[in-house]
């Protein structure tokens, strides 16, 4: 068994990764910092026996999305579980930042998921079955302003989900895209209220039981929401 993880050093992408290790799968894992690539390659390699390939990758750009998915085709034949984790959350209102961000973040949030998925579509096609998992928001379908191009993001990515869950079912491959509301990772910096957030192994669990659903059922789209109103 074979999963693919983008994003995979922190947060979401590192319990997603952990977890599918855990229950014997091998992992191709892609990020930026290859240091801490190869740490969790050592972690998860010791600690479940398993096989873990890297590649250090920027997701912005198109070209390192297509060597990270050359790269996973070149050393598996098979693809179970694709988890297109990696995104970048930015503030600031609809002009607030730079044009340029916009285009950022739809590079990172929506069109990267869009590149490998493409890319890996024929692996799962030519075996019939599979399971792409997409990262999404409750920003994907919320509005923020003071997240105004995130948002944006996000809404798109969710539309692009949606086409892809009724171009998979096609070929008997399933397709869930994973809504969490706050999630402690990294870039929440020290929380006083750390218990009031959904932890990442939270989401790394409800992806695990998605996956694990009989032959005949697939999860559309599933939200993960935190008690805290106060906190959405």
């Amino acid at each position: 068994m074979v999963a693919v993880i983008t994003g995979a050093t922190q947060g979401i992408g590192k319990a997603v990764a952990e977890r599918f290790a855990q229950a014997g799968f091998d992992i191709f894992i892609t990020a930026r910092n290859n240091a801490d690539l190869m740490i969790l390659k050592n972690d998860l390699e010791t600690r479940f026996k398993v096989k873990v390939f890297i590649k250090t990758a920027d997701f912005v750009k198109k070209s390192d999305v297509i060597l990270f998915a050359e790269f996973v085709k070149s050393n598996t034949k098979s693809v179970d579980v694709l988890v297109n984790n990696v995104g970048q959350y930015m503030v600031g209102n609809l002009f607030e930042n730079p044009s340029d961000k916009l285009l950022e973040q739809l590079n990172v949030n929506l069109m990267s998921a869009h590149y490998l998925t493409s890319a890996l579509m024929p692996v799962f096609q030519a075996q019939k079955r599979g399971h792409i998992f997409t990262l999404g928001s409750m920003l994907s379908v919320k509005l923020r302003e003071s997240a105004a191009n995130y948002t944006i993001s996000k809404h798109a990515l969710r539309t692009w989900h949606q086409l892809l869950f009724e171009y998979a079912r096609e070929y008997n491959i399933k397709a869930t895209m994973v809504m969490p509301s706050s999630t402690l990772t990294a870039s929440w910096g020290e929380q006083p209220n750390a218990d009031e957030f959904i932890q990442p192994e939270h989401i790394a669990e409800t992806i695990f039981d998605c996956y694990n659903l009989s032959g005949a059922a697939v999860v559309d789209e599933i939200s993960v929401k935190t008690i805290s109103k106060k906190l959405e």
